[in-house]
């Protein structure tokens, strides 16, 4: 555990930043009325305990730094090419 000042949106914070080991990290999953499917995942890669307390519960505020993974099925009438062009000699050489 390392102490560290971390950006909150009411400024900077002082913070503890914790070891942590992933048990799940499942996809959510969106069928979007267009018909497009999307499957989004976040991946975290630091979690940090502020020294401040919820005022309301009285426990820990944590803030974590991560990533947004999504990958997309889109129904082929949304798409711009309905199918990849071939390459021609001119593309290849």
């Amino acid at each position: 555990m390392e102490k560290t000042k971390v950006n909150t949106p009411s400024g900077p914070a002082d913070a503890t930043e914790l070891e942590f080991k992933v048990k799940s990290e499942p996809w959510t999953t969106l069928e979007l009325e267009d018909g497009t499917t999307l499957h989004i995942k976040i991946s975290v890669g630091k979690v940090f305990r502020l020294e401040q307390y919820d005022q309301m519960t009285g426990e820990p505020a944590y803030v974590f730094r991560s990533n947004n993974i999504v990958r997309s099925q889109v129904p082929a009438k949304l798409k711009k090419f309905q199918t990849y062009p071939k390459p021609t000699n001119e593309d290849v050489a």
